[in-house]
């Protein structure tokens, strides 16, 4: 079950994306189902126990239980089975009717699953995403491509010169052209790493975390409100949802601030949407990829990559 990302929290979708209840969705390989009972939301892997039906094409019942389209099976947030019509079923066969159910938190105005049916942790998150004051507008595209190099992609800041030459990288192409070299300093940390980038010294630099697995935080001022929260949530082999998140503080506009978000993030994800695209496989699939000094946090990221493989393989993950 969710192979090459097992054992992972990460947000699926914005709460105000949920267009349904339930919603059929996908998660590193595997069909969930997302519902909410009137208090929270749920997850479930997307497949009645009985004759393996989608439970996305059911429905919520008032009691906020999810029913099984086919015969009507119920379910709780939890997995259980609470009603199988026609019959009369005994506590013990009641518990082998139970679905998969994985654990969910709701947290910056998105559902967030883990990939494991116990979670042994909480997720770590930074500050800006459990403020209780503030709000959260998103942003998100679906890209071709494996997660990881989505996430390469965000740990990475010396393509914005060139790739973004037309938006956020314009001031830095002369330079680039003219000879100027890069400086880069990693720290570990109990969550992943902080990078800071530095052209031409290490006097001023651009500061970027790598939250492991897929969150990448953009600095751009002092403020949780100039930080850029970037997840790269893998729905299968060849697509990630890309999905940009923003604190802005209590009393915002959040309908203004999400638009705007819209309006900036838009082209410069798109310019990065296509390059990504066109690389093969994950980030590992390549042996003839040449690497430079400016390559450090996608080194200590693919790194990481390959210990997390090496954990499925341990662990008995598929």
């Amino acid at each position: 079950m969710f192979e090459r990302f097992a054992n992972q929290w990460t947000p699926v979708l914005p709460i105000r994306d949920i267009t349904s209840n339930p919603l059929a969705t996908e998660l590193a390989g595997e069909r969930l189902v997302l519902f909410s009972d009137g208090s929270r939301w749920h997850a479930l892997l997307d497949h009645c126990p009985h004759r393996g039906a989608r439970l996305s094409l059911g429905a919520v019942t008032d009691g906020g239980h999810l029913r099984c389209p086919y015969h009507g099976w119920q379910f709780d947030g939890a997995g259980a089975c609470t009603q199988i019509p026609l019959n009369s079923v005994n506590a013990a066969g009641m518990a082998r009717a139970a679905a998969t159910a994985l654990p969910t938190r709701e947290i910056a105005g998105c559902v967030w699953v883990y990939t494991g049916t116990a979670a042994p942790h909480e997720p770590q998150l930074p500050a800006a995403l459990t403020d209780p004051d503030g709000g959260y507008v998103t942003y998100t595209q679906e890209w071709q491509a494996h997660w990881t190099r989505a996430v390469e992609n965000f740990v990475d800041f010396a393509h914005p010169p060139y790739l973004h030459e037309r938006t956020i990288g314009a001031w830095s192409r002369p330079f680039a052209d003219s000879g100027g070299q890069a400086y880069i300093d990693i720290e570990p940390t109990d969550f992943g790493m902080t990078v800071m980038n530095y052209f031409g010294s290490r006097r001023h630099g651009f500061r970027l975390e790598w939250h492991r697995p897929n969150m990448s935080v953009l600095h751009f001022g002092q403020s949780a409100a100039n930080r850029l929260h970037v997840f790269s949530i893998p729905l299968n082999e060849q697509r990630t949802r890309v999905m940009n998140l923003r604190w802005i503080p209590a009393g915002s506009n959040a309908a203004a601030a999400s638009q705007q978000a819209g309006q900036v993030d838009h082209p410069i994800l798109d310019e990065d949407r296509v390059i990504v695209e066109s690389q093969s496989g994950d980030v590992l699939s390549d042996p003839r990829e040449v690497s430079v000094g400016t390559d450090q946090p996608s080194l200590v990221f693919r790194r990481y990559y390959a210990e997390l493989l090496a954990s499925g393989e341990r662990t008995g993950e598929p």
